[in-house]
């Protein structure tokens, strides 16, 4: 009599995170890595994003105080490359943002207040970029349509061409509070986020002190509008943000030794 062989068990299919996952808790999800390649890319578009901004800076027509209207639309009449400077300058802000989005989700995998941190930084980061975007259509294209105009109209026309070119400057005065309160709300979110890891953290301490002073400048610029005091104050967040960049630029270069999520100990998880 032959004997019917019993049928083997099925063989098991290794799914790609099955070894990333801890056989203390098979339920846990497995810990978030970053590839190398793509994760060193970020990082040097986001310090591209940010080093565009100097030259676009100078290209920027500066001379004319920016809250005397007058004075800076007759500049900006004489500039024939005001488009390409403020297409440049949003590129540039996206390539930033780029960076600042793949730092906050990496926070976002931790468990507690560094999670929902990382969470409030991306959607934050992406706000402040759709106004940005916004605010450069607004300055890039219909401010400067509107400037040319008022440039080249007849005596007796040149009040109400003014008046259309002034209430565009108000409105871009508007978007910019908002987008440097979104970008500070950003900075400070990731530098607090860092800080639960890290408490000595430079570049934790860097993100929470540029959130603060461009959340500061968003105060300024609400009520003096391009002032002088605005400017000049935009200094100190802004070498806090370089720095900062800088920064998140080597960590996110490092990859998955330093984005490893952090158990609630305080140790990482690793890969």
């Amino acid at each position: 009599m032959i004997k019917a062989r019993p049928m083997s068990a099925p063989a098991r299919v290794a799914l790609p995170s099955d070894h990333q996952r801890s056989p203390d808790r098979p339920d846990a999800p497995a810990p978030a890595t970053v590839h190398t390649a793509p994760a060193r890319m970020t990082a040097v578009l986001m310090v591209l994003g940010a080093a565009s901004q100097l030259p676009l800076g100078l290209l920027h027509p500066h001379h004319a105080q920016p809250n005397d209207s007058r004075a800076a639309f007759a500049e900006y009449a004489h500039s024939h490359d005001w488009v390409m400077v403020h297409l440049g300058q949003y590129m540039g802000a996206l390539l930033v943002t780029i960076g600042l989005v793949t730092l906050a989700v990496t926070h976002t995998r931790r468990a507690g207040i560094a999670g929902q941190l990382g969470r409030i930084a991306a959607i934050t980061a992406l706000v402040s970029t759709a106004v940005f975007a916004v605010q450069m259509a607004l300055d890039g294209v219909a401010l400067k349509t509107a400037v040319d105009h008022w440039a080249s109209v007849s005596s007796d026309q040149r009040a109400s061409a003014f008046d259309v070119a002034d209430a565009l400057r108000s409105l871009e005065k508007g978007l910019s509070a908002l987008f440097h309160l979104n970008n500070g709300l950003t900075l400070l979110a990731l530098g607090l986020a860092t800080l639960t890891r890290r408490g000595t953290s430079i570049v934790g301490w860097l993100g929470y002190l540029a959130g603060v002073g461009f959340l500061i400048e968003a105060l300024l610029t609400a009520q003096t509008g391009f002032s002088q005091r605005a400017g000049t104050f935009a200094l100190i967040p802004t070498l806090l943000l370089i720095a900062f960049l800088i920064g998140a630029a080597r960590t996110i270069w490092r990859g998955p030794t330093d984005l490893s999520p952090s158990r609630p100990d305080g140790s990482r998880q690793r890969p």
